[in-house]
């Protein structure tokens, strides 16, 4: 059967689904028994240029896999006895995996920063991206650990923390003394046949394939319009996401995972999908709650065990799922942010599809899609939120507001330079991995309230701002809410005298 057979019967479903949620454009693969059916949907850049099986995308957090399975070869490797799953990774790091805690320094293994169980949160804002003065890399994002907070007991909860899987690729890169993207494709992507994957944008420049590159887009509700997102290029992230492929390479993997074969052991197999922890979705009647294993999230929808992984980035969502059961698979590459609802509905379609799951025991995906819609536009963090007992009348800023401005420095979160510009404080942190500006709105005595707006995605959020005066009345430190796992405890940065300043952005 060739592609446009097996998908013929899907071809209007999809081409609908796509344009009601505004996504440009698709590569959806499926694997089914002994087949593969791959095909393109859409536009991958504009004005005309059509989606194929060829076109390369953003496989985001999709990444994440491929680190634990690199990972499983070093497991299996008895040139790296050292290697377990329960080694403390403090143990094959020692200089450079040290955290705030000693305790947990020495107890967090491989599996638990594989399986998002080591009580770090996500601190992707204290990541320097490509256009800081001093840029990260997996090294200094692994060495910056020990300046973050922790926030949660060890193992006792899921906290989704891409970080650690830049330190997977620092570890392997250290161990093997090997460049993860020649790591990846000697030992994994050439035996899988997978010759239209490359690890970082400087793998692309070099294969010549960036003309291959779908464009990220995105979505303007008021302006009713389609927007262009540049390319994210974010090493120091390298793990967490940064492969880009195709959906029938992709495939190749998910085949892979669906017989057990190799290049990975069939213990190696057994590992990978082995539940570590709870992510904490709620049941219904059709599902289980979702467990996470390593780089792999595990569920059973209707008796049968699911497992994939979604991904998400500037410009692009995608996701993988198989079923092990049905020796059925199907992977979707989107250039659009606001992907997640149209994804959500055609993979379980054609799971439904595959179970013979009659219409009215259906999830209805275009129902759950608005009501998100709703609740995320009624859950805008405003000022008020921010600060329900806003006195009145409000109390005046100590200073004049001016005054607050200056160079602000954490040892994990580098320097924020609070500037007076056009009658408001405001940081420019375009120098970060998620590039962002911060403008401060004044709410009582030192309290504020901060706007964060990505630049390139389009969002905006609030968060509490506060800042600090010593005895001598002048400003001496800014806390900022910048880690919701944390239950309000701020980040707090340290004035930098004018005499003392310096950039601790690699700290």
């Amino acid at each position: 059967m060739d592609d446009d057979q097996y998908f013929s019967k899907y071809d209007a479903f999809l081409l609908e689904t796509l344009e009601q949620h505004h996504v440009p454009g698709a590569s959806i693969a499926i694997v089914d028994g002994d087949s593969t059916w791959v095909k393109g949907y859409g536009i991958a850049r504009y004005p005309d240029v059509k989606v194929t099986s060829g076109t390369l995308f953003n496989a985001a957090s999709m990444t994440k896999a491929f680190v634990a399975a690199s990972v499983s070869l070093l497991v299996d490797d008895l040139s790296f006895p050292d290697v377990q799953w329960t080694t403390p990774v403090s143990k094959l790091l020692p200089d450079d995996f040290v955290l705030s805690d000693a305790r947990y320094t020495e107890a967090v293994t491989i599996e638990d920063i594989l399986s998002h169980r080591s009580g770090l949160p996500d601190h992707d804002d204290a990541c320097m991206g490509i256009d800081a003065k001093t840029p990260d890399t997996v090294e200094s994002v692994t060495r910056k650990l020990r300046h973050l907070p922790l926030s949660a007991p060890l193992r006792s909860k899921f906290q989704y923390c891409n970080m650690m899987f830049a330190v997977g690729v620092h570890l392997i890169e250290k161990l093997t003394c090997t460049r993860m993207v020649d790591w990846l494709r000697n030992r994994i992507w050439t035996p899988l046949k997978m010759n239209s994957t490359y690890f970082l944008m400087d793998d692309i420049i070099e294969h010549k394939v960036i003309d291959q590159l779908a464009k990220g887009y995105g979505w303007d509700k008021e302006e009713e319009t389609i927007f262009e997102i540049p390319w994210p290029v974010q090493p120091e992230g390298a793990g967490a996401g940064e492969i880009n492929s195709t959906a029938a390479d992709y495939a190749s993997f998910l085949r892979c995972m669906i017989d057990k074969s190799a290049p990975f052991s069939a213990a190696g197999h057994e590992e990978l999908v082995k539940p570590r922890t709870i992510m904490g979705t709620e049941p219904n009647p059709s599902w289980s709650p979702t467990l996470y294993a390593l780089g792999w999230n595990i569920e059973t929808y209707h008796g049968e065990k699911i497992i994939g992984h979604s991904g998400g980035t500037s410009g692009f969502e995608c996701q993988m799922m198989f079923l092990p059961g049905k020796k059925w698979g199907v992977v979707i590459f989107t250039n659009s942010i606001d992907a997640s609802p149209a994804i959500e509905k055609i993979c379980w379609t054609l799971i439904d599809d595959l179970l013979k799951i009659p219409r009215e025991r259906r999830f209805d995906w275009d129902e759950e899609a608005a009501k998100n819609s709703r609740e995320y536009e009624e859950g805008d963090m405003t000022t008020e939120k921010l600060y329900p007992k806003i006195p009145e009348p409000r109390f005046p800023a100590t200073l004049p507001l001016e005054a607050y401005a200056g160079e602000y420095a954490d040892e994990g979160y580098g320097t924020l330079k609070v500037e007076w510009k056009n009658q408001k404080l405001f940081i420019d942190c375009m120098d970060r991995t998620w590039r962002h500006v911060m403008t401060f709105e004044h709410v009582s005595g030192e309290f504020f309230a901060l706007e964060k707006r990505d630049v390139d995605q389009r969002w905006k959020d609030k968060l509490r701002a506060e800042f600090r005066l010593n005895a001598e009345g002048t400003v001496s430190q800014l806390g900022v809410d910048l880690v919701s796992e944390l239950d309000g405890a701020m980040i707090w940065f340290q004035r930098i005298v004018s005499d003392e300043k310096k950039d601790v952005s690699a700290a």
